[in-house]
């Protein structure tokens, strides 16, 4: 899936199953799990605007009591600002995304 953004939990897999992938992972994913250069994804680096989002993300969900780790919050602001199908296999992105629609979620 060429508009897909992958989450360290499901590039791990992909990497242990020989999974072909296409689409895009973060850099912070990569700081997670280095293996993943290895799968030929495009790596984004997360900007400004990321960052200013994953606050209001990170916010919200403490607020809703439901607080998400700071590289997830990251993450979730990638895809949306890029409109990316953020692809895990971490339920806690559904939080995200009963707060902030824009987040196209494939959860796996």
């Amino acid at each position: 899936m060429e508009k897909a953004l992958y989450d360290t939990n499901f590039l791990i897999d992909a990497l242990k199953s020989g999974e072909k992938l296409d689409g895009y992972t973060t850099v912070l994913n990569i700081v997670e799990f280095p293996r993943a250069l290895e799968l030929g994804l495009r790596v984004i680096t997360p900007g400004l605007e990321d960052y200013l989002l994953a606050i209001k993300i990170s916010q919200a969900m403490v607020k809703r009591g439901t607080p998400v780790p700071a590289v997830d919050a990251i993450v979730a602001a990638v895809a949306i600002n890029r409109e990316l199908t953020l692809v895990t296999k971490d339920r806690h992105f559904e939080w995200i995304k009963e707060e902030f629609e824009g987040l196209d979620l494939q959860s796996v």
